[in-house]
């Protein structure tokens, strides 16, 4: 088999399964992730690591049932894979489909279990659902504590529902105060609407209007 072939499809052996694997977790798992590449090596790792695992109960079959491939065949290169190349064939399948069906369920029973408390695993949910005014009740006054120290004061008008936090941004509506690190006293912005990006942001306190009727 050509070394370009082989590595596309050890390509595919891992990537099918790990995908399928982070398809399941998500699914119910609440999954902040910071960027795309350590899913990328999430998905890959465990990918290989099954798939592997798979290969080898493949090869331990192979030598009690006939029309698969051993590891001995596997060892000995080209000459195999050209004498009993449909052996490689439904041993890759095999390996593939087990490989697959355990993900998927290694993903549901992760998923399950990081999802089983009484988090939500919508994204954008615990920001969006603390942020936005109750029915019949004034938006809530928020207090963003940004990276740099700088603290930002104002009633919430909106917030973005972005997966990753780092692209939740928060919009403020007047009145709202800045107060930056190297200031003694925050001062009042003019501004009708100020926007924080989520990546700047550090902290942030929500105080909500009161129900009537409550003490």
């Amino acid at each position: 088999m050509p070394s370009n072939l082989a590595g596309l499809a050890a390509l595919l052996f891992a990537a099918v399964p790990g995908y399928l694997y982070l398809v399941r977790y998500e699914r119910h798992g609440l999954r902040e992730r910071p960027g795309a590449a350590r899913e990328i090596a999430e998905l890959f790792a465990v990918g290989t690591f099954v798939t592997l695992g798979t290969a080898a109960g493949v090869f331990v079959l192979a030598e009690y049932v006939p029309g698969l491939t051993s590891l001995d065949g596997v060892a000995s290169g080209e000459a195999y894979a050209r004498s009993h190349p449909w052996h490689l064939v439904r041993s890759g399948i095999l390996t593939l489909a087990v490989s697959a069906l355990a993900c998927v369920a290694l993903g549901e029973l992760r998923g399950k279990r990081s999802g089983g408390s009484n988090w939500s695993n919508t994204p954008g949910t615990v920001w969006s659902e603390l942020l936005k005014s109750p029915r019949g009740e004034a938006d809530p006054e928020v207090h963003i504590l940004m990276d740099d120290g700088t603290r930002v004061r104002g009633s919430c008008h909106m917030v973005s529902h972005e997966k990753d936090t780092y692209y939740r941004d928060v919009a403020l509506h007047h009145p709202i105060s800045i107060h930056r690190a190297d200031e003694r006293q925050p001062r009042s912005s003019e501004a009708d609407y100020i926007i924080i990006p989520g990546g700047h942001i550090r902290l942030i306190q929500i105080t909500t209007a009161r129900t009537r009727g409550r003490n």
